[in-house]
């Protein structure tokens, strides 16, 4: 034990001069990924051995860890503490400082473009009440659930939205819709996507319509509460309609993904789509939401949607207003 004790504190010895000291780069980017990856044992090992070589030593790794990995903080205390020893009072109250995001991107990622997957998914739960105007005039129930994974080399969007009513005991709207992107940066503003919807209402000019595409994604440069991606690329549309012959039609899509963080608590977004084919549509998205604590919010939103050649007896616009509550995760 003795022997035990007197290694371990030769450690704080040989550092105690740098206790004010940062770890450096490549350590804390070392112990970042050491932290992901490994297991207790194997963790417990790195921080050892990095304290042991590192210029600020076990002090310098704790403040590193207390910043990079806070759940692995005591771990790496217990490896250092033997007997009364109490290695966290030596730990230095650092001036926080201005947080790279890049870097802390870089610090969470696992060496293969991969965010750990609470970091790196968040996603949303809605339900609400719809009033629908245009081919059809009534209140719908919807559900809707979105998830998306930010950027980190690639990043995934997706969303499910789903309506129904009735009306004198029958069904009145069964409405589905259902998209999906992927997305890889291809430079610091470039980003290239491949991309696909369906989408099922029979109360609208078709049965059904997909649409399958693939194409190139702009992020122009803006303040911080902006943020705003273009997107445009060619595909293949799929459509239904209620009576005829289903048909593909080769189609351009144009898009604007546009977000305001308005204040803390209320965001606005505005989505604007352009599928340029035979059978041409447009749709518009205005959506405000406004937070009520860190997990739920309530969201207004105004949906129009424009076919430029409907079928006979069919107008050509459709609109409609959700008020919902969200669950954001």
């Amino acid at each position: 034990m003795i022997i035990r004790v007197l290694a371990i504190l030769s450690v704080f010895v040989v550092s105690a001069p740098a206790f004010g000291q940062v770890l450096s780069e490549d350590y804390r980017r070392l112990l970042a990924e050491a932290a992901a990856t490994q297991g207790d044992a194997g963790f417990a090992e790195t921080v050892d051995l990095i304290a042991r070589v590192s210029p600020g030593g076990a002090p310098a790794v704790l403040n590193a860890l207390a910043e990079i990995a806070p759940d692995r903080l005591t771990l790496a205390e217990n490896r250092f503490i033997a007997a009364d020893i109490v290695v966290a009072q030596q730990m230095v109250d650092l001036q926080p400082q201005p947080v790279d995001e890049e870097i802390a991107v870089a610090e969470r990622d696992d060496g293969n473009g991969f965010l750990p997957m609470l970091d790196a998914w968040s996603g949303r739960l809605s339900a609400g009440l719809r009033v629908d105007s245009g081919n059809s005039d009534q209140q719908d129930y919807s559900l809707g659930l979105e998830i998306e994974r930010e950027l980190a080399e690639w990043g995934f969007q997706g969303g499910i939205d789903y309506a129904y009513s009735e009306a004198n005991g029958l069904t009145s709207r069964d409405q589905l819709r259902i998209d999906a992107r992927g997305e890889r940066e291809i430079g610091e503003r470039w980003s290239l996507f491949l991309a696909g919807e369906y989408d099922q209402d029979q109360l609208s000019s078709y049965d059904y319509t997909t649409f399958v595409g693939a194409g190139v994604g702009y992020r122009p440069a803006l303040p911080e509460s902006l943020d705003w991606v273009l997107r445009a690329g060619p595909g293949i549309r799929f459509v239904s309609p209620v009576t005829g012959d289903a048909e593909s039609q080769f189609a351009i899509d144009l898009e604007s993904s546009f977000e305001w963080q308005v204040t803390d608590t209320s965001r606005f977004a505005a989505e604007t789509t352009f599928l340029i084919a035979e059978s041409t549509r447009a749709e518009q998205t205005f959506t405000f939401i406004t937070a009520l604590n860190e997990v739920w919010a309530v969201e207004a939103a105004w949906h129009y949607r424009h076919e430029f050649d409907p079928l006979p007896g069919f107008e050509e616009g459709d609109s409609r207003f959700d008020i919902s509550i969200v669950r954001e995760f």
